[in-house]
């Protein structure tokens, strides 16, 4: 075959150089599975350092499914163990609710820098939806920064379970400042706040990509995160958010779809029960505060959430 010149080889080299290019972003955006240590704090984490993926304990690579691939998930029966349809305010009375400027109580330094006063109050039944209300105007209380800008509401459930599936569907609200999200914190926290362990099921800091829904994982190893990019901004609609929890995995779905796991590992603090916690922060180091293009009131819907356990 005929050695063809540099001059003629140098329009194919272009074009193969700019269809690698395009694939590789196609490639990035396209996967719906990221997990990796992550600096970033959130409202109600454990302030740790990131994974040391270290021999003796603790996730490994494969385990935060930096693979970008993840295994369906786990096959039922499953059986219904507790649910809040919220038809009515009477099942709010399953619930604890936050009172204050800071968790567990009012007054005193506020190190997350969040801007509310929780109030019980911020969270209604209507129309077959639980909604929490985050609103801005003095309230006549004192927070860390002042007289307190704005209100909203925080709530844990009573009910507590090991391993299990876990759904609820909502709509998260968008606002610059707006922190909401739906996650589970080991019922021993008060007493052991680094062992006690966290799942955040769904969080949204409302920072760009505002298409790119997150869920974590937060162990005294550090912070795992794991990412699915939607066809739309998360807060444009209902989605249903769950997990599916075993003794040797944490998947994290999105409307069925799996996106991301975490493998068990020794030592891992996913082995006693959880509470379910719903939130509605403002403000904060991750979001950062309100701005004048965030519309008070601001609301979250939840429609209804449910907890399975193996049949």
């Amino acid at each position: 075959m005929p050695r063809q010149s540099k001059s003629a080889l140098w329009p194919g080299m272009v074009i193969g150089v700019v269809l690698v290019a395009a694939t590789t972003f196609l490639v990035v955006k396209t996967t719906h599975t990221v997990a990796t240590s992550n600096s970033a704090s959130s409202d109600h984490s454990t302030q740790t350092a990131a994974p040391t993926h270290s021999a003796t304990g603790g996730p490994s690579p494969h385990a935060t499914s930096k693979s970008r691939s993840t295994s369906p998930m786990p096959a039922g029966p499953w059986v219904l163990t507790w649910d809040d349809e919220f038809k009515s305010t009477a099942g709010l009375s399953r619930w604890s609710f936050v009172s204050g400027s800071v968790i567990g109580g009012s007054g005193g330094t506020h190190p997350l820098h969040e801007l509310q006063w929780w109030d019980q109050s911020n969270a209604t039944v209507s129309n077959g939806n639980l909604v929490l209300a985050a609103t801005k105007g003095l309230n006549g209380h004192s927070c860390w920064y002042g007289q307190c800008d704005y209100t909203s509401v925080r709530m844990m459930s009573t009910f507590s379970q090991t391993y299990g599936l876990y759904e609820a569907r909502i709509k998260l609200p968008a606002g610059q400042g707006i922190w909401p999200a739906f996650w589970m914190q080991g019922t021993q926290y008060s007493t052991d706040p680094v062992g006690a362990g966290e799942i955040d099921i769904a969080e949204q800091n409302n920072r760009p990509p505002l298409d790119r829904l997150g869920g974590y994982t937060h162990t005294a190893q550090g912070i795992n995160y794991f990412y699915h990019w939607m066809s739309e901004p998360v807060s444009a609609s209902y989605h249903v958010y769950g997990i599916a929890w075993t003794p040797s995995r944490i998947t994290f779905f999105v409307d069925g779809t799996p996106y991301g796991h975490l493998d068990g590992y020794p030592g891992w603090p996913y082995n006693h029960p959880f509470n379910i916690i719903l939130s509605l922060a403002v403000g904060g180091g991750w979001p950062g505060p309100p701005t004048a293009s965030t519309h008070f009131p601001v609301r979250m819907y939840i429609n209804w959430l449910r907890v399975y356990k193996h049949g």
